[in-house]
């Protein structure tokens, strides 16, 4: 008996789908002796009763009998998106099992699915150029043969190895650049569609969020291959409107699925005569491969879906240039980036980086309110990204600004002018517990703090108590203010009762006394339920190595919010 692989299926708000994915596992030959491992993810923040009960109605049907020898469920704690779902659960197990078969809520799977995927996992495990195993195969005209290799990873259905998924790069900007300095790119239109450029695109502008084209893209630039069926093993019933990212349509529906595809070692090569094959298939249909869901396209502004129409014209890749620019930058060079359209002036490419991928694909500052118009008080703004996002949530927002650093006060001036916001006040000051002047450390991007040694770069700079600006109702309260974080709020804590919802960023700086604690104390007597997360500096082993950056040893996210 082979060493089976362990199965994962992602489900969310559709019971239908999921009782009918189910079923048809469960009449796998080998669905008695595999794991299935459910991911189920969590409700949105403003879900209905109806996709509340739904979710439930979702969890019961996994748990209602034993569809495989063993099924082990775990349900998000908080809406991670489709995306994020995948991504962390497919890690998660590969990680554990060292490979996984992979499943979503929509996919029916024929008799024979669990066995072709285990029996192509085992005959090409030590392959390194075979990354994916595809079940499903699209309904083209002409002969295949019974298995073959090409380029498309086909996510309806699949499976892959540790070795080949630790290839996975999240990174779109990255992966368009690497994809376009490669001798084969145009390969990548496989379809004569230009449908993974597109769907790349599409999530570089933040329109979709969504996984598998960086999949496609990760296995391209490796020069991998998928292992497809010439008859699909899977058939995807999620067409129908129902799903994150998909429209309605029959173009991909299979007649007959196979129910017993013999798994033979071929030589690893790509098996050119498909493409031909693909190609009629889709000026057949006469269809894009990849269409927005009507839910979608009903909130996108007239104005935004022009742009995107602009932009997918076949062979237009508006960033390939600029990302293979900035790419190469040296850290504090700076220069300029397009973003949202207009040419925003940034200090250091890794800084802006991080905090665009914080800020927007995240969300790390993303809340709701009752008002139309918000106050926001953001401290430490930097050149201004933090304010953009703000904006673009809310764009009757009054939003009060602090950034005490001269030369990046003056690109956070020129980007909110280049942006046309000129109703936000801006206040060229540190904060601290008192009026006075203090030495300040200018980093260069967006570490800039208070100085308590003999730093190079010192500059000095005009403080200011925070007191004076929280006796009002205070919808957002943003602190990023590198170290100084515990000071201003102890100089202010009586007036916190003023605050809506509180970001703080802590820094614990190595070698001084932590004050995590009397932060803690300061915000849950002011009335905030806290959670907190790591996503910068942190150490994954601290009793064997603690990791510094800057002269820090731990960042955290400290989240505030009323209950």
């Amino acid at each position: 008996m082979i060493d089976l692989s362990p199965i994962v299926l992602f489900v969310f708000k559709r019971p239908d789908h999921t009782l009918k994915t189910l079923e048809a596992l469960e009449q796998n030959s080998l669905a008695k002796d595999s794991i299935l491992f459910v991911f189920a993810d969590g409700a949105k923040n403003n879900a209905t009763k109806a996709e509340l009960l739904d979710i439930e109605k979702v969890e019961n049907i996994v748990k209602s009998k034993k569809w495989c020898k063993e099924v082990i469920y775990t349900k998000r704690d908080r809406n991670y998106g489709l995306a994020d779902n995948i991504v962390s659960g497919v890690t998660e197990v590969v990680n554990d099992y060292g490979k996984v078969i992979v499943l979503e809520d929509d996919i029916i799977t024929s008799k024979g699915f669990l066995k072709y995927m285990n029996d192509a996992l085992t005959i090409y495990k030590s392959e390194e150029k075979v990354m994916h195993i595809s079940g499903y195969m699209f309904p083209v005209k002409g002969k295949l043969p019974e298995t073959f290799f090409y380029r498309q990873t086909s996510c309806w259905g699949w499976a892959t190895w540790k070795s080949a998924w630790e290839k996975y790069n999240n990174n779109g900007r990255i992966l368009m650049a690497e994809a376009y300095a490669l001798p084969y790119f145009k390969e990548i239109d496989i379809d004569g569609t230009n449908q993974f450029v597109k769907q790349l695109e599409s999530n570089l502008s933040g329109l979709i969020k969504t996984w598998a084209v960086k999949w496609q893209f990760s296995v391209f630039i490796n020069n991998g291959l998928c292992l497809h069926p010439s008859i699909s093993l899977v058939q995807n019933i999620g067409i129908d409107n129902s799903g994150e990212n998909c429209g309605e349509s029959n173009n991909f529906k299979i007649p007959q699925l196979a129910t017993n595809v013999q798994v033979l070692k071929l030589p690893i090569r790509n098996y050119k005569k498909v493409y031909p094959l693909l190609k009629r298939f889709y000026k057949e249909i006469n269809v894009q491969p990849f269409q927005l869901s009507k839910k979608l396209k009903e909130i996108i502004p007239k104005s935004i879906k022009e742009n995107i129409k602009r932009r997918w014209k076949p062979g237009y890749i508006k960033l390939d240039n600029e990302i293979k620019r900035i790419e190469g930058l040296p850290r504090y060079v700076a220069t300029t980036v397009n973003f949202n359209d207009k040419k925003l002036e940034i200090l250091d490419i890794a800084s802006f980086e991080f905090i665009k991928k914080e800020l927007f694909e995240n969300n790390i500052y993303k809340f709701t309110t009752t008002t139309d118009r918000p106050y926001i008080i953001d401290c430490g703004a930097n050149i201004g990204l933090s304010i953009l996002y703000f904006k673009g949530l809310f764009p009757n927002s009054e939003i009060l600004a602090f950034e005490p650093d001269d030369k990046i006060f003056q690109t956070l001036s020129t980007n909110l002018k280049t942006f046309g916001y000129s109703d936000i006040k801006l206040i060229k000051k540190a904060l601290w517990n008192e009026e006075t002047v203090l030495r300040f450390f200018s980093e260069g991007a967006d570490g800039g703090r208070i100085a308590s040694k003999e730093n190079e770069n010192i500059i000095e700079v005009e403080t200011v108590s925070l007191r004076q600006y929280l006796n009002r109702q205070v919808d957002f309260l943003k602190i990023d203010i590198e170290g100084a974080e515990v000071i201003v709020l102890k100089d202010c804590k009586d007036l916190l009762i003023n605050v809506n919802k509180i970001f703080v960023e802590y820094h614990s700086f190595a070698g001084k006394p932590q004050e995590l604690n009397v932060l803690i104390d300061i915000l849950s007597h002011s009335g905030f339920r806290i959670y907190i997360s790591s996503p910068g500096l942190s150490s994954t082993n601290p009793f064997m190595k603690i990791n510094t950056y800057s002269g820090m040893d731990m960042q955290l996210n400290i989240y505030g919010i009323r209950e």
